[in-house]
């Protein structure tokens, strides 16, 4: 398959307007038909033999063969996260270490990984120390071997916030006039509401601006604003989407703000898809027997976003909903629901209007599927992965699978990524909160929390096109 910028070259004007007729995605090999996949081996990145989870993902643009992947180890006395790195396209990876913290003794989480077009790696998250959360970003000129350049984005306030989930991106677009700019978005819990914040650096990670709130704080806590991810499109214009959550029920809303200006203004925000069926944050069926009754047993998942824009400016948006499925009042933050289903919505033009959700797994039982992430190919192709219960009939067990299509409505037959089902595991082995996955031209990089005896480790395998 040809990139969309060598198609763009070798066709008309008019064609080119055509081209564009067909976002979301666009086409190089002809049609909107998904790509057959095959992966390979699935290769264990724990070599501490701590237990890990929540992954992150980045490709290098300048050589796609550079993978990092970020990480949460929880030792005994704290969770910090760690790297990890590959230069030969995911065949073998190398530890790179742990992450830098302002002090020693601080903890770090919610681990996000993005690269700029020179080949650095950024990677954010959350310092935490005993009376602050900062959120910060470390940076890394060796292809992931080391972070060894930490920035603060924000020092909080304790006594007005607490800042939570933070994701990054980066601008790579080669027609974008904010080429190379970085967005940081993160949730402000504050003393009364939430919001969501973002700082944008313009020197590659040196200095930050100071936060913008991009959506209106929320007139109580019993509403909350959170998964913030900033996606970038091909004309430097800037979207960061999350979900808006009624407490303990729901429904959930995913919403989105828009800038085009390098992130010194923001739109109002905007629905993708509203009152969706679901608490928000809840928890799925493990080894625990009480999952059920007694919170905060079981997996504990959510109806946050992940969102993906395309050459030809389509934007993609996929999370979990109960459309099929039911949760149970038992008044936690987190009720119990069955039959979580994945769902996909795109827009053709700019976040203005978007398709009806459509469910990503073709399984037919009631089992769960959760923890998605999608990422764009140069061609327009989108991959999509997920955690899958499919092949356990007392959805407990876990797989993940994959699927990909241009049009955001024609899917690729189902892929099992995992060559062995994991274990679920119990309160003291926690899987969550989300996949990772990068892609580049011809290669297809997820990972994912992986438990095959009792340490959750972390698994990732590389995909390829059938040609």
């Amino acid at each position: 398959m040809s990139g969309y910028a060598r198609l763009v070259a070798a066709v008309s004007s008019s064609a080119v307007l055509l081209l564009a007729m067909l976002l979301p995605g666009t086409s190089s090999a002809g049609g909107n038909t998904p790509v057959p996949v095959t992966f390979g081996p699935n290769i264990d990145l724990n070599v501490n033999n701590v237990p890990q989870r929540e992954t992150t993902v980045a490709v290098n643009p300048k050589d796609p063969k550079n993978i990092v992947v970020g990480n949460i180890d929880r030792f005994s006395s704290r969770n910090t996260n760690s790297f990890s790195f590959t230069t030969d396209g995911g065949q073998t990876w190398t530890l790179g270490g742990l992450v830098p913290l302002e002090n020693n003794s601080d903890m770090a989480q919610d681990p996000a990984l993005a690269a700029d077009t020179d080949g650095n790696f950024y990677y954010s998250y959350l310092d935490i120390k005993q009376h602050r959360t900062d959120v910060v970003a470390a940076k890394s000129m060796d292809g992931g071997r080391s972070f060894s350049t930490l920035s603060v984005v924000h020092q909080s306030d304790p006594s007005l916030e607490v800042p939570d989930k933070d994701y990054i991106g980066a601008d790579t677009w080669p027609g974008s006039p904010f080429l190379n700019n970085l967005y940081v978005a993160w949730t402000s819990i504050e003393l009364v509401g939430y919001r969501i914040m973002v700082a944008v650096s313009r020197d590659r990670g040196i200095t930050w601006s100071n936060p913008i709130a991009v959506s209106p704080a929320t007139s109580s806590n019993n509403e909350a604003l959170e998964g913030a991810l900033p996606v970038v499109a091909p004309d430097g214009t800037v979207y960061i989407f999350y979900a808006d959550i009624v407490f303990v029920t729901g429904p959930t809303s995913i919403r989105f703000s828009r800038s085009a200006d390098g992130g010194r203004t923001w739109s109002k925000p905007a629905a993708v898809a509203s009152s969706l069926p679901s608490p928000g944050f809840f928890r799925l069926k493990n080894d625990d027997p009480g999952w059920d009754t007694t919170y905060p047993l079981g997996i504990l998942s959510s109806t946050l976003p992940t969102a993906a824009i395309a050459p030809g400016g389509g934007l993609f948006v996929a999370w979990v909903d109960f459309s099929n499925g039911s949760c149970a009042n038992d008044g936690s933050i987190s009720p119990p629901c069955t039959n979580a289903d994945v769902r996909l919505a795109f827009s053709k033009n700019r976040g203005k209007t978007w398709s009806a959700p459509v469910k990503v797994s073709d399984e037919t039982n009631a089992t769960d599927q959760f923890f998605p992430w999608i990422a764009i190919h140069p061609d327009g192709l989108l991959s999509l992965i997920w955690t899958d219960k499919r092949l356990d009939p007392n959805n407990i067990n876990y797989d993940v699978f994959y699927t990909n299509t241009f049009d955001g409505s024609t899917f690729l037959p189902n892929v099992r990524v995992t060559t062995t089902t994991a274990l679920s595991g119990n309160l003291q082995t926690r899987i969550g909160d989300y996949n990772g996955m990068a892609v580049s031209a011809d290669g297809i990089f997820p990972a994912w929390t992986h438990m095959v005896s009792g340490t959750p480790d972390i698994f990732t395998a590389v995909g390829h096109f059938v040609k």
